[in-house]
């Protein structure tokens, strides 16, 4: 898993660099609408049922949430479209908002086919296919962007990430053309009744963390400017690649593990998450370090004039990942502990205090304020939590 996402993720963070370059600031900020967007409904999509492929204790059970979600992703989907664009009607998005609602579409479709088709890997420990996937992936979405569509200047970014998910959700249906199994309407109420603690509690947690984490790049649009929005979503996707490395490699492994350790071996695992968490912290304070002395020049130069504020919102936007840091690796012991509610009431937090930082903004005409202030506390808030699971596991 992590030589897979290392080569992805390297291959993925120089060139976002240099399609940041290419396309400048407004576009990257119509395409952090976009992929906030879908980050969003994605989780409306699947209502977060992923999670009981990887938790069922048979692979009949698991067979059944992956056809079960298969056939729920398509309805949920279309849905929040009708929904999005009623939206629409009442707050028009600017004069091609038709292509990105549809975009978002198609893209929330194909994302969370993806995501289900990962989750049966991860059931079943195929990881190096997850690996593959990722470095193949992150090939496509930089040279469609780049070759391919970058004549369509805003939406050449979004037509890449679209082919290059579509490429992959044909390869994963020939994967596993043959794990479909008939769904029975008997074993549904029974696989709900057992997974409860999903609907009742991870569902609505995620999509408000979903709201939390994504809501920002789209007020920004809404209430100043794609340029403004652009920056921001750029220093979030530069500061975060090498956590979205650790995290996506490290993740699925330790969510996995996890739910093994905590039947019978719960010291292991306190030591298993005081290792993981301590070596990504160290990883992104170094690199958080580096970027903001060394790496700021570098992108600056490499840039040019394109990119007004990029080092401060760098620097702002660094407290927020290295708290995130602190805990986003380990975030599935919510699940495997059954914490549901904590992650429900950390997330009504989050979303309560992105939308406090905004309205600051707006009133002061201050957005790099609002966004420090979202940045120290939110940053603040993802150790308090890490704090309370490891008190909590070392308790058991």
């Amino acid at each position: 898993m992590l030589r897979g996402t290392v080569i992805a993720q390297v291959i993925g963070f120089l060139a976002s660099i240099y399609l940041a370059k290419i396309y400048g600031e407004a576009a990257y900020g119509y395409f952090g609408f976009f992929i906030s967007l879908i980050n969003i409904i994605s989780i409306i999509s699947t209502l977060q049922l992923e999670h009981c492929i990887i938790t069922s204790k048979s692979n009949e059970s698991s067979r059944f949430w992956f056809s079960a979600i298969l056939i729920l992703i398509p309805i949920t989907t279309l849905l929040s479209f009708i929904v999005l664009e009623l939206i629409n009607q009442f707050y028009p998005f600017e004069e091609f908002n038709k292509t990105i609602i549809i975009s978002t579409f198609i893209g929330v479709l194909l994302l969370s086919l993806n995501v289900n088709h990962e989750s049966y890997y991860t059931f079943k420990k195929q990881f190096s296919i997850i690996a593959n996937n990722k470095v193949v992936l992150t090939i496509l979405n930089v040279g469609f962007q780049w070759i391919l569509f970058y004549k369509y200047n805003v939406f050449g970014l979004i037509f890449g990430f679209l082919t290059s998910q579509l490429l992959l959700f044909l390869f994963n249906t020939y994967k596993n053309i043959g794990t479909f199994t008939s769904f029975q309407f008997s074993m549904l109420k029974s696989e709900v009744r057992t997974h409860s603690e999903i609907l009742n509690y991870l569902f609505p947690s995620n999509l408000l963390n979903a709201l939390a984490l994504n809501f920002m790049p789209l007020l920004i649009l809404a209430f100043f400017s794609a340029k403004e929005a652009g920056t921001y979503f750029f220093s979030l996707k530069i500061l975060g690649a090498p956590l979205f490395l650790i995290s996506s490699s490290v993740s699925k492994v330790y969510f996995k593990k996890s739910v093994e350790l905590l039947e019978d071996k719960k010291s292991e695992l306190y030591q298993l998450t005081k290792k993981v968490v301590g070596t990504n912290v160290l990883i992104m304070l170094g690199f958080l370090i580096m970027i903001n002395t060394i790496g700021v020049y570098a992108l600056e130069w490499f840039l040019g004039n394109n990119w007004n504020d990029l080092r401060t919102y760098l620097w702002i936007v660094s407290f927020l990942i290295l708290g995130r840091s602190f805990f986003t690796p380990i975030s599935s012991l919510i699940v495997s502990m059954n914490k549901n509610l904590i992650g429900l009431i950390f997330n009504i937090f989050l979303l309560l205090l992105n939308i406090a930082a905004i309205y600051y903004g707006i009133i002061s005409n201050d957005l790099k304020t609002a966004i420090f202030i979202l940045s120290m506390v939110g940053g603040i808030g993802y150790v308090a939590l890490l704090l309370y699971f490891m008190t909590a596991l070392k308790k058991n």
